[in-house]
């Protein structure tokens, strides 16, 4: 198994942007592609961003199942506004990589009010 503790990770206790969050998927993806569960613990975090988790967490999906990330990713120490941004973040993502096109076309009717 391998831990990860997301304030060891970033600076000042604060996961903001996606490239903070670049080394910290890898280490996830190497684990989980060998078949070893991962426990991210989010204890003394400060400030996280959606922006953050997409590339930490959101990003796994296009490379691994819905299964095999229920059963081998797994958090620890969250509080409910990270908990909130997580869901939303594996919600967004299992949209996206579900299919592309369509989650694009929602975007931009919804943004846009193409159609």
């Amino acid at each position: 198994m391998t831990r990860i503790t997301i304030a060891d990770e970033v600076t000042l206790n604060q996961g903001v942007t996606p490239e903070e969050g670049q080394p910290i998927r890898d280490r996830i993806y190497m684990s989980l592609k060998d078949g070893n569960p991962v426990v991210l613990d989010f204890g003394g975090m400060q400030l996280i961003t959606t922006a953050f988790l997409n590339v930490v967490i959101g990003t796994l999906y296009k490379d691994f199942s819905r299964e095999d990330l229920q059963r081998l990713l797994s958090f620890e120490n969250l509080t409910e506004g990270i908990a909130m941004r997580i869901k939303r973040v594996t919600t967004n993502a299992k949209s996206f990589y579900d299919n592309p096109e369509q989650f694009q076309h929602n975007v931009d009717s919804a943004i846009y009010g193409k159609s």
